[in-house]
């Protein structure tokens, strides 16, 4: 595992010892995924747990808006966007691919 990892990653692996450590590229793409939220700053909500198929899944919340990712072992993200209850967008990316989806999803909602 990496020496420099996020606290809230490090957080949700020492709090659920009961699954396997994700592999190296989940928790790369974990890592890009949550220092983007970081930068950006916006008032949010959110926590971030491991799964028993060794991903880690991003429950996160701005305004009217629910931001269901999950990191998986091949480097990408699946990802729902939800606003107000209903389904906005869906799908499976690269994280590289996926962060500036999410932004353009921020950009809409919460500008």
């Amino acid at each position: 595992m990496q020496s420099a990892m996020h606290p809230e990653i490090k957080a949700a692996l020492t709090n659920s010892e009961q699954y396997p450590a994700p592999n190296d590229i989940t928790l790369q793409s974990a890592e890009k995924l949550l220092n983007y939220i970081e930068d950006i700053n916006l008032e949010r909500t959110g926590k971030i747990t491991p799964t028993k198929s060794q991903s880690l899944f991003v429950k996160w919340n701005v305004e009217d808006w629910e931001f269901y990712m999950e990191c998986i072992k091949n480097g990408r993200i699946r990802y729902i966007f939800r606003k107000g209850g209903h389904e906005e967008a869906s799908g499976s990316d690269p994280v590289e691919k996926f962060i500036p989806q999410l932004e353009r999803y921020l950009l809409i909602g919460v500008a």
